[in-house]
């Protein structure tokens, strides 16, 4: 019997579905950013965006730049989900998602395990990930990036207390191991003008590279209050953050913002409606 394989819905919008092409924009989204790889430090964990390539590729790639050649075993992939609704946490249960550029496996006995050990919070959910971008578009970036024989474990956040960032930092810091990487998805403000975004967003990237959850709910209340014109949410993945943040705080973690930019910096963008988008760089220092 075939495997059960998560096919790409978002090929041919998102980014090209042609192989080849894919691969050219890749290689010139990353070298178009290149990031120099300090010594003496471990990539853990990266945050990045997961609009089309066109908009925040470039973003992305600065991340991903840091994780070249990088040898991973497991790669946790979450985000806050933009499509289905559901309650707790879900899990992929297939057993290989595919790109363009090929097959990556889903670490299905670690899905298996975690919803086993945790079923009052961790479900199984093809549907939950079928029709959701946001995972989708790291997928080419890391069949380019890293050496091949890594494996996923795709996660969505769906309709949860405040709370469940902390139990979600627990779940994962009992599997999580030192050859494994967190990738957490979210843009940032979503529809204010240039300058707003400028502003807001360099300060939720200040409150991330702190990983000071609370000042960053403070900062999100203080600034929704300010009525700023069309800023709906200073950022589309809030349990993804303060996951990785949690993580990052009970790990010790060293944070850098990498970059930012948001739509209206296009040559095409609408500066009177954009969206923002950053990449932070989660690691181990070693002396």
């Amino acid at each position: 019997m075939a495997p059960s394989t998560r096919h790409p819905a978002f090929s041919g919008s998102f980014y090209p579905s042609d192989p080849n092409e894919l691969t050219a924009l890749i290689a010139a989204l990353l070298e178009s950013r290149p990031e120099k790889k300090p010594e003496k430090r471990k990539i853990r964990a990266i945050m990045v965006p997961h609009a089309g390539y066109s908009y925040s590729g470039d973003v992305a790639a600065v991340a991903y730049n840091a994780l070249s050649n990088c040898t991973v075993q497991t790669i946790f992939l979450i985000g806050n989900a933009h499509s289905a609704l559901f309650e707790g946490i879900a899990l992929d249960e297939n057993e290989t998602w595919t790109s363009p550029l090929g097959n990556v496996p889903v670490n299905t006995a670690l899905v298996r395990k975690l919803h086993e050990r945790y079923p009052e919070f961790v479900q199984l959910s093809k549907r939950a990930h079928q029709s959701d971008h946001i995972l989708e578009v790291q997928l080419p970036f890391l069949q380019h990036s890293l050496e091949p024989g890594f494996s996923i474990v795709p996660l969505l956040f769906g309709n949860n207390p405040p709370e469940i960032y902390d139990t979600c930092a627990t779940i994962l810091s009992s599997v999580l191991q030192t050859g494994d990487l967190v990738i957490a998805s979210t843009d940032l403000s979503h529809y204010p003008s240039f300058h707003n975004a400028n502003v807001v967003d360099s300060r939720t990237l200040e409150y991330i590279a702190r990983k000071d959850i609370n000042g960053l709910e403070k900062h999100v209340q203080r600034t929704l209050m300010q009525n700023i014109p069309r800023e709906e949410t200073l950022f589309c993945g809030p349990d993804t953050i303060k996951t990785l943040l949690q993580l990052a705080k009970r790990f010790g973690w060293t944070t850098e913002v990498l970059c930012y930019a948001n739509s209206g910096n296009k040559s095409f963008g609408d500066r009177e409606t954009v969206v923002g988008y950053g990449s932070v760089a989660f690691f181990d220092v070693f002396t």
